[in-house]
């Protein structure tokens, strides 16, 4: 789910539309800049990796499933707030139930990921900083319209072929499904367990954290280990680094322009290339949106203290999403060659 669907259109026919999709998107971010409008070019992109664009009736189902997943978030910290052991189980759950509808139903990346960050970022905004639950919550809202509408435009501009191969990511078992979902349940629950244990508020780390885990769950990423850990650090967080540097040194609007339209160019290319690796350069170019966007809307002297320690702790989300999945793989595959020895064992003794 982290690449792109499956289309016979023209690999730069989409290059063309995901760069002019995504830097609109993070332009007018920055000249209006709402509270977490660095969130809505990753939004924009998990869009238009889509083969073909929603319907009207897609996207109002889209954004009706982001509605109720930040206000199930809103109940979900308020009335299990002294009880934090019972909020984790009841997410975990919750994480289980949408993702496996999501994958069964063959819902956009969009409706994911508007699950995940409802029902897992929202809660964890209520209890450590309730005064800007609901700033956050609006946030979140606005990212999915915004994302929506410069999609459809995009697609209205640069138009999908009439009938795409597929709208889909391929079809998968119910077994499939339910292994796939309790993989990223497992994953997730702990990286919120953290925040509210230890009270770390910086909570771009998290959502960082269940998109990646999200692109990870859903690929082979998990499987390629150090690949994956080092592709996200140098084309997201060293990425993100050249960028901001460039427009320190160059603060024009039209100068950004220029430039993101090039940056997210060489990202897109590699998106829809044939390489294995562009499941890697779509969840690298999560990182570097979402690490540029704050670093740019930040003042100067807090850009320049913090930009690192963004990277570094975007690094350990990284680190620890990908070992996670490794020991759940692990773990697994252990249980299965248990399984597996019982019936030999079984039929040597009946021998």
């Amino acid at each position: 789910m982290a690449g792109p669907a499956h289309s016979n259109e023209s690999p730069s026919r989409r290059t063309l539309r995901l760069t002019f999709g995504v830097t609109l998107t993070f332009v007018i971010t920055q000249l209006i800049a709402w509270p977490l409008a660095f969130v809505a070019p990753v939004f924009t992109v998990a869009l238009l990796l889509e083969a073909a664009p929603l319907s009207v009736r897609q996207g109002l189902s889209t954004l009706g499933s982001a509605f109720g997943s930040i206000l199930s978030g809103f109940l979900i910290g308020l009335f299990l707030m002294p009880y934090p052991a019972v909020l984790l189980l009841f997410v975990f759950v919750l994480l289980f139930r949408f993702y496996l509808y999501a994958m069964m139903s063959g819902a956009n990346l969009l409706a994911l990921i508007g699950m995940l960050l409802g029902i897992v970022v929202i809660p964890v905004v209520v209890q450590l900083l309730p005064e800007l639950a609901f700033i956050a919550g609006f946030g979140f809202l606005v990212d999915f319209v915004v994302a929506i509408l410069v999609a459809w435009v995009a697609f209205v501009l640069i138009p999908a072929p009439a009938a795409p191969a597929a709208h889909h990511h391929g079809e998968i078992s119910y077994s499939g499904a339910a292994s796939t979902a309790m993989d990223l349940s497992i994953v997730v629950a702990p990286l919120m367990a953290g925040f509210l244990i230890y009270g770390w508020t910086n909570i771009l780390v998290l959502v960082y954290g269940v998109l990646f885990a999200t692109a990870m769950s859903s690929s082979e990423s998990a499987k390629m280990g150090w690949k994956s850990l080092v592709a996200n650090l140098v084309y997201g967080g060293v990425g993100m680094l050249i960028a901001y540097e460039m427009l320190v040194m160059v603060p024009s609007l039209v100068f950004m322009v220029v430039l993101m339209f090039f940056a997210v160019m060489i990202y897109a290319n590699r998106i829809f290339s044939s390489s294995p690796n562009a499941s890697l350069w779509a969840s690298g170019s999560f990182g570097f949106l979402l690490l540029l966007g704050p670093a740019l809307t930040a003042d100067e002297v807090d850009a320049g203290a913090k930009i690192i320690g963004r990277v570094f702790q975007l690094g350990l989300a990284t680190v620890y999403v990908m070992f996670a999945f490794r020991l759940v793989d692990l773990v697994k595959s252990l249980f299965a060659g248990r399984r597996g020895r019982q019936p030999a064992q079984e039929t040597a003794s009946a021998d």
